[in-house]
C-alpha cells in the first residue's frame, strides 16, 4: 500500500524527505524491511538515513526570565539567579555586562 506523501522512490530525497518517511516508519511500530516492503521504498535508503540522521531533536527547556524590581540604582549590586532545576547562583556584586554574560552562557548550554 504506497503513501502517496511519501518521497518516490526514484527521486533524490532531501534531509527533510528522509525525515519525514523515518517518522512515519517509527510511528508505524513496524521493522524497516516490512515498512519498506509496504510502502514500496528502499529498505536499504531508509537503513542508510537512518544511520545519518539523530533520531530525534532534543527539546531545550525554554529559559525565561521573571519580572524584577530595581530598589537601588548602582554600578553594582547583588543578584540571584534561580534556575528551573533549583540551583540558585548569588552574587554579591555583579555588574550589567556580567549578568548578560551569565545569561547568554545559561542559553547556549541549555
Amino acid at each position: 500500500m504506497r503513501n502517496t506523501l511519501l518521497p518516490e522512490l526514484s527521486a533524490v530525497w532531501t534531509e527533510g524527505d528522509a525525515r519525514q518517511v523515518l517518522d512515519e516508519w517509527r510511528q508505524s511500530g513496524q521493522t524497516i524491511a516490512a515498512f519498506a516492503r509496504d510502502r514500496g521504498v528502499s529498505a536499504p535508503r531508509l537503513y542508510w538515513w537512518r544511520r545519518r540522521l539523530p533520531k530525534a531533536r532534543a527539546v531545550a527547556p525554554v529559559l525565561s526570565l521573571v519580572p524584577a524590581k530595581i530598589v537601588a540604582r548602582t554600578d553594582t549590586a547583588s543578584i540571584v539567579i534561580r534556575l528551573p532545576s533549583g540551583i540558585a547562583i548569588e552574587m554579591a556584586h555583579a555588574s550589567p555586562s556580567m549578568v548578560a554574560a551569565i545569561v547568554s552562557e545559561l542559553e547556549v548550554a541549555s
